[in-house]
């Protein structure tokens, strides 16, 4: 067995994915497994189908089996995100490699940027430029130019290329033995909102199932009947704003206690939030009010759907606690086989398993299933409570 794993969100899985996974098969893959985000996503929003909805379209589409990348990590940034990721990974005890798209499609590149960001020099660079009020992005992009000039500069401002760069670390610190490997992504840049041919970015698929406007041809065939069968039961699309009075509410009503205890806070924000959530009418004017140059929109994004999702800065510090499974098929079945006698973490097959375990996977479990219930309330028809317990695993 020859197993492969990718890091994805799925949202939802078009045909850039699709390249992705015939390149790992060319590449030598026998078996292919996700670590997949849940029902929210590191933009800080809903995904727009559901967890199993995505689970099914990614097996219809040449992956074997699919994993929960745990919400306190699918919500967060590219190094926390890249970390509980390549945790799960390397906890399946038996992947080989770990296979990624980038804009760059050079790993030594990429992995000098990495073994870059680790010294002294750098991080020195990266304090001051934080210390003078840059953003976390523009001071790594500053730091690298000057350690190694505007070429590595370039390629660490690819949002995708970053994130490459936080998997090697991430592999890196946690001494795995995972090889990564990556590709050019194909298509267009993340977050592109112009198609080429039969590519388009999620952001601007999303855009377009939003708008009810046609995005066939960006998604493979049963991907599409998959998003189209949950439009049809109003269970997509699910919109951030569906959440909106929900949000102002617990923003509203959040304590001095717990607003300190929400992860990442820094410099006040907490009391610019609250204050300004006071008055604000909508999630537009709210996000307009508190930004910041060091608070950008996706980190404000982020800090406030961990709000709403009751994640603090405690739950951030537990590392992934068990591996739960979404959903596989025959293949799936095999690499189950194989993780049942290499697995590093407990594999969790149904909601019961959770008793058995610790404490924090109980509390990780936890932080799942509210995310899974304030989900359940942003469709467009408010779908079940407790859908975390009850819901069944994808088989193909």
């Amino acid at each position: 067995m020859n197993l492969f794993s990718v890091i994805s969100e799925f949202n939802p899985f078009h045909n850039g994915h699709k390249y992705l996974i015939k390149s790992m098969r060319e590449q030598g893959a026998t078996h292919i497994v996700a670590i997949m985000s849940g029902n929210f996503t590191q933009r800080g929003e809903p995904a727009i189908i559901s967890k199993y909805a995505r689970t099914k379209s990614a097996l219809e589409n040449g992956v074997d089996l699919v994993v929960l990348m745990p919400v306190t990590y699918s919500t967060a940034s590219a190094e926390s995100y890249a970390f509980g990721g390549v945790t799960i990974a390397e906890a399946l005890g038996c992947c080989n490699s770990l296979f990624f798209g980038s804009e760059c499609g050079d790993i030594k590149k990429l992995e000098k940027i990495c073994e870059t960001f680790e010294s002294i020099k750098f991080k020195a660079w990266f304090a001051g430029y934080v210390s003078s009020n840059e953003s976390y992005a523009r001071a790594i992009e500053l730091s690298l130019a000057n350690m190694l000039g505007n070429e590595y500069a370039d390629i660490i401002r690819a949002p995708n290329n970053l994130l490459a760069v936080e998997y090697v670390k991430a592999i890196r610190d946690i001494g795995s033995s995972l090889i990564p490997k990556t590709i050019i992504r194909s298509g267009v840049a993340h977050d592109s909102q112009t198609p080429n041919e039969n590519y388009a970015s999620a952001s601007f698929i999303r855009s377009l199932i939003k708008s009810h406007s046609n995005y066939e041809k960006f998604i493979p065939e049963k991907s599409y009947e998959i998003v189209c069968n949950a439009i049809r039961q109003k269970a997509a699309p699910v919109d951030f704003s569906n959440l909106e009075k929900l949000i102002i509410y617990r923003l509203r009503t959040m304590t001095e206690s717990e607003y300190k205890q929400l992860p990442n806070i820094s410099e006040g924000i907490e009391n610019r939030l609250r204050n300004v959530s006071l008055n604000a009418t909508n999630l537009e004017e709210l996000f307009d009010k508190i930004k910041t140059k060091r608070y950008p929109n996706s980190r404000l994004r982020r800090l406030v759907l961990r709000a709403l999702l009751h994640i603090t800065e405690s739950d951030c510090s537990i590392p992934p606690q068990y591996i739960r499974v979404l959903g596989f098929n025959e293949k799936g079945k095999e690499i189950l086989r194989e993780m049942r006698k290499t697995a590093k973490l407990p594999i969790v097959m149904k909601a019961q398993d959770i008793k058995e375990l610790s404490l924090e996977a109980r509390r990780q479990f936890e932080c799942e299933s509210i995310a899974d219930d304030i989900y359940a309330l942003a469709l467009p028809k408010t779908g079940k409570f407790g859908k975390n317990f009850t819901e069944n695993i994808i088989i193909r």
